[in-house]
């Protein structure tokens, strides 16, 4: 599909590995430049290859989403690369796998700690990128972030789902307040998708769930989700490179859609 984005500019945070990877490819394929920034130098140079395979402009930024002295040098490296910023794609973020319960009476710094990865970049990523695109006469943000915004099937991840549910109503909010400056605003809800985290959530379910990795992942699918099979990272860059479209998403703003394989309606 021609989604318009030929020639436009996109920065993708987290977008080194998984759900960021795929973005970030996605939209080098439908011929965006794109740059992306993540805090490990390796994936960030092998997705910059598949990036320049698919004959895209690659530009991979080592940086630490937590850090607002590396996302202001990440914003101001891709407008000086490209001269524009015209998508903003706020990914990073996440659980650590072999920490990942959380609860109540934890102390301030668990919770600030999930605070600082999983709401502060999309607010301070969106801060600089809009100051460019108010510039430019307009722009897209699309939020990542997760069904557990609105939906909580397991306990221990109040924190995460907060901090989710944070993103998915600052999505609302941003769309009504920038709407003047024509950018549109909306977010995806992934669910059970596969990637390197899930693949090591899966790793510590053995052998309680299943033998291996794929079992595990795969009953949990069956259980959970309506199609039943995971998710994969490009159907997911298909959603969000479809919402970054002003040619096809023009009308679409304020919303958060879900890409979870059925999940939220069988909750």
């Amino acid at each position: 599909m021609d989604l318009g984005l030929d020639g436009k500019v996109a920065l993708v945070t987290g977008g080194s590995r998984g759900i960021g990877k795929g973005i970030a490819v996605e939209l080098a394929r439908e011929g965006a430049n794109v740059a992306f920034c993540a805090r490990n130098d390796g994936p960030l140079e092998e997705t910059a290859r598949e990036v320049e395979r698919l004959g895209g402009k690659a530009l991979p930024l080592k940086a630490d989403a937590t850090k607002p002295e590396d996302i202001e040098r990440t914003v101001a490296a891709t407008i000086e690369t490209y001269g524009s910023l015209d998508i903003l794609v706020n990914n990073a973020g996440g659980r650590d796998a072999a920490d990942s319960l959380h609860w109540v009476a934890d102390p301030d710094e668990v919770w600030m700690k999930n605070y600082a990865i999983n709401l502060w970049p999309v607010i301070r990523f969106s801060r600089l990128a809009v100051e460019q695109m108010r510039k430019q006469g307009g722009g897209n943000i699309v939020n990542v972030a997760s069904v557990s915004g609105h939906s909580v099937s397991w306990p221990g991840v109040s924190d995460y789902s907060s901090a989710k549910a944070a993103v998915l109503m600052l999505t609302l909010a941003w769309s009504v307040d920038l709407a003047p400056d024509k950018i549109r605003v909306n977010c995806v809800n992934p669910a059970l998708i596969r990637t390197p985290h899930w693949e090591e959530l899966a790793k510590s379910s053995i052998p309680a769930r299943g033998r291996t990795v794929d079992e595990v992942l795969s009953k949990m699918a069956k259980e959970r989700l309506t199609v039943g099979r995971t998710g994969r990272i490009e159907e997911v860059g298909y959603m969000v490179a479809f919402l970054a479209s002003d040619a096809k998403a023009g009308f679409v703003t304020g919303q958060c859609w879900n890409c979870d394989g059925g999940f939220t309606r069988t909750l």
